[in-house]
C-alpha cells in the first residue's frame, strides 16, 4: 500500500454489553496538502448502525470535511458532508449501513483537509469504527 491510498478500517465490534473494549484507530498516511484520504469499512453482518470515530489534533487550526459516500440501490442515501471542527478531539458520525453501502459492500468515509494542510502533519488524523448491536 502506497502513502495516500485508501485505508481499510479495523472494525471494533461490540462483543458484550456493559464491558470495556478498546477502540482500534487507524492513522491517516496522506501527507499531501489539500488531498483527501478514503477510509474503507466493511460491515461484518446485517444492515445496522455504525459510528465512525474521527480524532484530530487540529486545535484551532482549520476545519476538515468528512464525506460519507452515497449509497446504492433504492434505499441508498446521497453523499453526506460533515465538518470536523477546528478543535482537537474525537468526533463521532453515526451511519445507517444500508443507506451508505456501496455496491461492493463497503462504506467509505473520505476526509479532506483545506489548502495548506495535510491529514498527518496538521491533524494527526485517526479513524475508527464501532459496529453497534
Amino acid at each position: 500500500m502506497a502513502t495516500g491510498d485508501n485505508i481499510a478500517i479495523v472494525n471494533t465490534k461490540i462483543a458484550a454489553l456493559n464491558a470495556i473494549q478498546i477502540l482500534t484507530m487507524t492513522a491517516a498516511d496522506q501527507t499531501t496538502d489539500a488531498t483527501a484520504q478514503k477510509f474503507i469499512y466493511t460491515p461484518t453482518g446485517r444492515d445496522n448502525k455504525i459510528a465512525f470515530a474521527v480524532y484530530t489534533s487540529a486545535g484551532g487550526s482549520a476545519t476538515a470535511t468528512a464525506t460519507l459516500a452515497a449509497g446504492v440501490g433504492v434505499f441508498g442515501a446521497a453523499a453526506k458532508d460533515n465538518t470536523i471542527p477546528a478543535v482537537a478531539g474525537t468526533y463521532l458520525i453515526e451511519v445507517e449501513t444500508g443507506k451508505h453501502m456501496l455496491a461492493n459492500g463497503t462504506i467509505e468515509l473520505s476526509i479532506l483537509p483545506p489548502s495548506g494542510k495535510d491529514l498527518v502533519n496538521d491533524y494527526a488524523m485517526t479513524v475508527g469504527v464501532i459496529e453497534l448491536q
